[in-house]
């Protein structure tokens, strides 16, 4: 009888290696599924975040046009294939700040436009609509987006990243290279940003 209570005292104190060797294939199991979706998510989060950042710098351009009252506007550039900023045209005193050079995660880019009629940049005016400068009756740009760093703005010379559309908008895309997912930045004729939700 002694015996009895030891052998139920022995076997209440721990887990025996066949079900501790079950949990540790449940758990790789978990692993193997869960890894692939998780990685997606991270590519997918970079891409949607480097869309909502495009958006708010074009959101803030559009808000400085509106809250100084600008004649010629404040203009959004793309600058190159993974760069941009925007800058306000018309201050007293011929000063034109610029806003800080915004950089994408690295892998994505800008997608450049195939239409005819695309341009570079954006010019938000003092009641919030927009124009594509250089493009129908919206004078070209009379600002150099790039300031100092020339050779920036030589690498992608001449190359359009906002599309129009046939409802009056204009788009900016943006690609992350290893997936191939893209994302859009609308501007609705009123101005209004939109980002891909």
């Amino acid at each position: 009888m002694a015996n009895d209570s030891q052998a139920n005292r022995r076997s209440e104190k721990g887990f025996s290696l066949v079900e501790m060797l079950i949990v540790v294939a449940i758990i790789a199991i978990m692993a193997a599924i869960a890894l692939p979706n998780i990685g997606n998510y991270v590519r997918n989060y970079r891409i949607r975040g480097a869309a909502q950042s495009v958006a708010s710098v074009l959101q803030s351009a559009r808000g400085k046009a509106i809250a100084t009252n600008t004649n010629t506007g404040v203009s959004f550039f793309v600058v190159d294939a993974d760069s941009y900023r925007f800058v306000q045209e018309d201050l007293s005193g011929g000063a034109q700040p610029r806003g800080p050079m915004q950089e994408l995660p690295l892998g994505v880019r800008f997608v450049v436009a195939t239409a005819a009629n695309s341009g570079p940049s954006i010019r938000f005016t003092r009641m919030g609509g927009f124009c594509n400068p250089g493009v129908g009756t919206c004078a070209a740009a009379f600002v150099d987006p790039c300031g100092t760093d020339t050779a920036r703005c030589t690498a992608s010379a001449g190359a359009n990243f906002f599309e129009p559309q046939a409802d009056g908008t204009l788009v900016l895309t943006l690609l992350e290279q290893n997936t191939n997912l893209r994302r859009t930045v609308r501007i609705a004729p009123g101005g209004r940003v939109l980002p891909q939700p």
